[in-house]
């Protein structure tokens, strides 16, 4: 196991993100980070930020780690952990600057919905685990699911509001699956949510 994998029992929860980096900086979560693509740009662009990248899968997680590890990638740390799970027992409060979630599973049949990652739920655990100005930044090539996300932010006026996310941005990096379904000519449907003042 390399230095940017996690063993949780190593550690009591929640984490010390400075001991867990090696450093201090801002951090920021990607709940599915799948093969690392995405932890790898955004690591190349901001070297201030300490990422930490979750994912459940060890195969696309050892994928990750080579990807990091050949981009010389020290700033970055990856754990096989539920999302939630993570954001409940392992992330202090008002700690994260930024939640990404990129081309989650939309379990389109309606008996399957419970298994979205984007529900109430999450957003109860995000709003804690951001701090002042946090963002959740999604993104999903499945339009329904897409509006899903939206009526499930403006349910919630008070806690989150939906900001501009122009398809120039720089901040709309690659993942596997965008650039998949790009391929595709599927429309991807990208939106940022950031925290209200509390």
């Amino acid at each position: 196991m390399s230095a940017l994998w996690i063993d949780p029992a190593a550690w009591a929860p929640p984490f010390d993100w400075r001991e867990l980096f090696g450093r201090s900086g801002p951090v920021e979560l990607e709940i599915g980070c799948g093969k690392g693509m995405f932890l790898k740009e955004a690591a190349r662009l901001h070297p201030e930020v300490c990422y930490l990248g979750v994912d459940w899968a060890s195969k696309y997680l050892r994928v990750a780690e080579e990807r990091l590890s050949r981009a010389g990638i020290a700033h970055a740390r990856l754990l096989r952990a539920d999302g939630l799970d993570v954001l409940s027992r392992w992330t202090p409060p008002a700690s994260v600057r930024v939640l990404h979630i990129y081309f989650p599973d939309p379990w389109p049949k309606k008996r399957h919905r419970k298994r979205r990652l984007l529900r109430p739920e999450l957003l109860d655990l995000a709003a804690v685990a951001l701090g002042p100005g946090g963002e959740i930044r999604v993104a999903t090539d499945d339009a329904p699911y897409g509006e899903a996300i939206r009526e499930l932010f403006a349910a919630e006026p008070r806690r989150f509001m939906e900001v501009p996310w122009p398809e120039e941005d720089p901040e709309r990096l690659p993942t596997n699956y965008a650039r998949k379904w790009l391929r595709e000519g599927r429309a991807l449907w990208w939106a940022r949510y950031r925290l209200a003042d509390r």
